[in-house]
């Protein structure tokens, strides 16, 4: 069973690493323009710090997947790690003790 939260835990942390990454380089996305293009789709504004670029519906849910989904992500990481605790962090520093000052 430590086996499955293990994995659960590196899973869920590497895909909020993956979403964090996506969802950052969003920003720098070469293909999107300065300008809206209702003809192309491109309506949903993303406040490139003070310059505004316009994406498509697919880009503006990956941006919206993305930086919501990290949060919970991270939210559930950290849940498995206090209570569950799959590396036996907890275990380790009851069996050593706390280290020398």
């Amino acid at each position: 069973m430590r086996t499955f939260w293990k994995l659960l835990a590196i899973a869920l942390f590497a895909t909020c690493f993956v979403f964090g990454v996506v969802g950052i380089s969003l920003f720098w996305w070469p293909n999107i323009p300065s300008s809206p293009r209702p003809d192309e789709g491109r309506i949903y504004p993303l406040n490139n710090h003070g310059h505004y670029t316009y994406m498509n519906r697919s880009e503006h849910l990956v941006q919206e997947i993305t930086w919501g989904g990290s949060p919970m992500l991270l939210i559930a990481f950290a849940a498995i790690q206090h209570f569950v605790d799959p590396f036996e962090y907890k275990r380790r520093r009851l069996l050593y003790g706390r280290p020398p000052k």
